[in-house]
């Protein structure tokens, strides 16, 4: 059989086998992850089947990319920035710790393994899979701030294990004594903040050129190229193509959902969710299948046993460390939540009451009292100053600016100083970005209490610390002459393998037992009628402005055009409405029956379509217009339909 039919063999039983198991997987209530890695190691196991090896080059730079930018897509980033303290300590601080601590260990047992080569290992094993935690997590319904940590954590430890190892690995090939301290530092600061530059550079440009974009197929295919372009380049600058990717992918994610064509969205939301669900199982199913050929290696050199106990004391130590951590972190959470609301507090009546006018006052009347400054920075100054926002080395500067704030404030001039129109457009934009900051703030400090996190949300992110695909291909960079690689490798899928199935069904039982705090019923519902509600008088006041411009211009509206404009929105501010207030417990209620209604509706009307279609009485551009309106409507009701049932 030549080389090419069998490789397509090979697709066709590996697309054939996802698709099995994943069936099964959701039927028997399994994530398709772990069925599919058991699947794998039994295939593995089958006497006389050929083994190949994949080269660790081609999953970090192929399969990887495309993984982590699907799920970067997919971040809120207003979820993700305010996480980021919690992210950035699971994802650097706890990663750091735990390949130290993997390193030490695996050093003083094998004492013929370098410290800097059990470092490696440990930076190997240490990261948790993003693709498996938050499968897992959205399958079983877990509080979103739990699933956006989860995420982020996921998306970001890989650079950090990354760069480790790849510092590790050059000073064991370069035979140095000790690491430098300060050059890893510079490396990983590099690493991180170029890569951060790239991928917002190249996220930025990929929405630009996309938003101009009429031709769909176009579109798909440079929505495809993004994550490869971004990890080269940051591969490129010797920075992190990981963090680049996951930076780009969050900027697309979030910027690209105002700026980009609602059918390009969905049709890239199909693409993606094809290329996930194929690449993704692959990778699980293919981890499962490379064990038996390392544990065959190992196996011939008589270390099979003591590389298992080793390999079992290496998880361990890792599901100890990450519990560990778990107390101190959600301390920290609570204690800088309190220092922030009491902060808070203070602020709120000093600038409750502050109205547009008064910052213009204030502003103009600084320039009187003869402060250097421009009026614009020390007035925003001054109220950032007031937020605790400045450095300690603003101080002197920001008492200044209080004390002459709290001057006007007690002896206001008699006159008020004049204002011409361009400062006055000036300060209000500054005056809309300060409120809109705080109200930021203030908004954050609502989200910390409704989704303070306890001592239940500590055991689950514990407990979610499965490793993965990064473990698997990061590893096999280790150079083939360096001592014990095939144990060290054993060990990194052993550790993979046994936390993937383990935890992963070990994770379900206990959410369930533990139940963690989410989301009150109906609170969501309300807030999507609330936001309706802004989004219908912002679209009514821009109607208004619009019609008024018309009739200046002489050409006025028809009164059954703006009639009809203003009945659509109303329409969805009715269903919303019955969506909120209806109790989704009862099968019976209003949700469902204008569902079922409406769906008998939508039935009968293609129906109609497609006879008119096959009759040829109509232009096909008239048929598509109107399936096109057919299909949006369908993808609401879906969509309040998959609402409802979350609730």
């Amino acid at each position: 059989m030549e080389s090419t039919q069998l490789v397509t063999l090979v697709v066709i039983g590996v697309v054939l086998v996802i698709g099995v198991v994943s069936f099964f997987a959701n039927r028997i209530g399994v994530a398709a992850p772990l069925a599919l890695t058991v699947v794998g190691v039994g295939i593995g196991a089958v006497p006389g089947l050929p083994h190949f090896e994949v080269e660790p080059a081609i999953v970090l730079t192929i399969i990887l990319p495309p993984l982590l930018y699907a799920a970067a897509r997919q971040v809120p980033f207003v979820d993700f920035r305010r996480n980021l303290r919690v992210i950035g300590f699971l994802a650097i601080v706890l990663v750091v710790v735990s390949a130290v601590l993997v390193g030490v260990m695996v050093h003083l047992l094998w004492l013929t393994v370098p410290l800097a080569l059990a470092i490696a290992l440990g930076a190997v094993v240490a990261p948790p899979d993003a693709v498996a935690a938050t499968s897992l997590g959205k399958r079983l319904g877990l509080p979103p701030r739990i699933v956006t940590i989860l995420e982020g954590e996921g998306l970001v430890n890989d650079a950090t294990a990354l760069v480790l190892l790849s510092t590790m690995l050059a000073i064991v090939t370069t035979t140095t004594a000790s690491p430098n301290g300060w050059m890893i530092a510079l490396t990983f600061l590099w690493a991180v903040v170029g890569a951060v530059l790239i991928g917002l550079i190249i996220g930025a440009a990929a929405v630009a050129i996309r938003r101009r974009i009429t031709d769909p197929v176009l579109d798909a295919a440079i929505s495809l190229v993004v994550p490869f372009v971004a990890y080269l380049a940051g591969e490129f600058s010797h920075s992190s193509g990981v963090v680049a990717v996951v930076v780009a992918g969050i900027l697309v994610g979030n910027q690209g959902a105002y700026r980009i064509r609602a059918s390009f969205r969905l049709t890239e939301a199909g693409t993606w969710r094809i290329v996930t669900l194929l690449v993704e199982n692959a990778v699980f199913l293919f981890m499962g299948f490379q064990l038996w050929p390392i544990v065959s290696e190992v196996a011939g050199q008589n270390e099979l046993l003591g590389t298992l106990m080793v390999a079992g004391l290496v998880i361990l130590l890792l599901v100890g460390v990450r519990f560990a951590a778990m107390p101190p972190l959600l301390w920290t959470i609570r204690r800088r939540y309190r220092k922030r609301a009491a902060r808070a507090d203070q602020t709120q009546g000093r600038f409750d009451n502050v109205t547009e006018e008064d910052f213009q006052q204030r502003a103009a009347n600084f320039r009187q009292l003869g402060i250097k400054q421009s009026p614009l920075k020390s007035f925003t100054r001054g109220m950032r100053a007031s937020l605790g926002l400045t450095t300690k080395k603003d101080k002197a500067a920001r008492d200044t600016i209080v004390a002459r704030m709290t001057e006007l404030d007690k002896n206001p001039p008699a006159v008020p100083v004049e204002i011409d129109d361009t400062a006055r457009a000036r300060f209000s934009r500054t005056f809309q970005n300060f409120r809109k900051r705080l109200d930021q703030q203030n908004n954050d400090l609502t989200a910390e209490r409704d989704q303070a996190l306890g001592w239940r949300d500590g055991v689950i992110l514990g407990l979610s610390g499965m490793r993965g695909v990064v473990t698997v291909a990061a590893v096999q960079t280790i150079p083939d002459d360096q001592p014990m690689r095939e144990s060290l490798i054993l060990i990194a899928f052993a550790v993979a393998i046994i936390t993937l199935v383990v935890q992963g069904l070990l994770l379900p039982p206990v959410v369930r037992r533990l139940r963690p705090a989410g989301d009150a019923p109906g609170n969501e519902r309300a807030e999507v009628y609330e936001l309706r509600k802004l989004m219908k008088d912002a679209g009514d006041s821009a109607v208004t402005a619009a019609v008024a411009e018309a009739e200046a211009s002489g050409a006025p509206v028809q009164p059954g055009v703006l009639d009809e404009v203003n009945a659509q929105g109303q329409m969805w501010i009715g269903r919303l409405e019955i969506w909120a207030n209806a109790d989704l417990a009862d099968p019976e209620n209003q949700v469902a029956q204008f569902q079922t209604l409406r769906r008998v509706q939508l039935v009968a009307e293609r129906e109609a379509l497609r006879d008119a279609y096959e009759r040829g009485a109509f232009s096909s551009e008239a048929i598509d217009v109107l399936r096109a309106a057919l299909d949006s409507e369908e993808i609401s009701l879906d969509a309040v339909d998959s609402r409802a049932t979350n609730s």
